[in-house]
Order: C-alpha cells, then structure tokens, then sequence
C-alpha cells in the first residue's frame, strides 16, 4: 500500500503500515482461522485509517490501540456471519500465542483457541499473543477495564475446560 507523508502527520502511512501491518494480519488470521482472509480484513483495517488518517495525526503514533479495534470489529463481522461448524481435521491453524514445545500439544491449544467464541478469542488473542494491558483491551474490545479482565477471565476458564481432556494424566 503506497503513501507518502501527509504535511500534519508525524509519521507516513508506509510507517505506520510497516510498524502495525505483520501484527494486525497475524492477529486476524488467528481470530478468524484463515490467513488468506485476514489479508482482506488487514487491508480493510488500513483503508480505514486512511480515511481517518488526520483524526489519529493527535495521537503522536500511538494508533496500535485504533487499529486493533478496527481489526477486531472486522474480525468479529465475519465470524458471525459464517455458521458455527466443527474444524476439519487438515485445517491448517495458525500458531498459537503461546509456546508449546510438543507439536501435538501445540496443535491442541491451537483448535481450542479456535473453539473459543468469537468475543473470547478476540479478548485472549489481544492480550496473551498481542501483550495488549487490560486499559488498552478495553478500548479495544469497546469494554470497561473490569469488564476486559472479565473477558480475557473467562476465555483463559474456557480454553482450561477446552484442553483439559488433554492433561488429565498431568494432574494429580
């Protein structure tokens, strides 16, 4: 996406893409559980800080929180337009947020983040894989600040339900 430096704003549009554009698609892509359409919803999320590029001039390059939002709000659109089904079994899913060591485990964690509803993924992905604090996941996610850490809450409750089966001979 080609643009030059706009005379009011502090930084290009080419800098803010650059610095913001790998971690809203990546983001995307594990909310939605599809690359290929995260790259039309990460376009869609910078077309509109283009048209509102000169709003966010004031922000002295703190646009992150904006984007995200955007991204989010675009995000959670198509989740809820497309029916609720199971995962194929070949579904290729992105990494997950955190570290697994154990390809197997990581695929797990991978499929239970995705079994997650559309507005508890949102809330773990921005906060355990994006590092967002619970201020910025409530300006994000539209949300009090009590009301994000009660979200992330209980997507972290959910996905410890989800992938229970799974360290059952772990536990004491």
């Amino acid at each position: 996406m080609g643009g030059g430096r706009h005379p009011a704003m502090g930084e290009s549009f080419d800098a803010v893409y650059t610095r913001h554009g790998r971690s809203i698609h990546a983001f995307l892509a594990r909310l939605t559980g599809d690359a290929v359409g995260a790259e039309d919803l990460c376009q869609e999320t910078f077309v509109r800080y283009l048209q509102h590029e000169e709003q966010l001039s004031n922000r002295n390059g703190h646009v992150a929180p904006w984007l995200f939002r955007v991204a989010t709000n675009l995000g959670l659109d198509r989740l809820r337009r497309l029916k609720p089904c199971a995962l194929p079994e070949d579904l290729a899913l992105p990494a997950p947020p955190v570290r697994v060591e154990d390809p197997v485990v990581g695929e797990q964690v991978r499929r239970a983040v995705a079994c997650l509803g559309p507005d508890l993924r949102a809330a773990f992905l921005l906060r355990a894989h994006h590092g967002l604090t619970f201020p910025q996941l409530a300006l994000v996610l539209a949300l009090s600040e009590r009301g994000a850490k009660d979200r992330y809450r209980r997507a972290r409750d959910e996905l410890a339900r989800l992938l229970a089966p799974w360290f059952e001979d772990l536990m004491p």
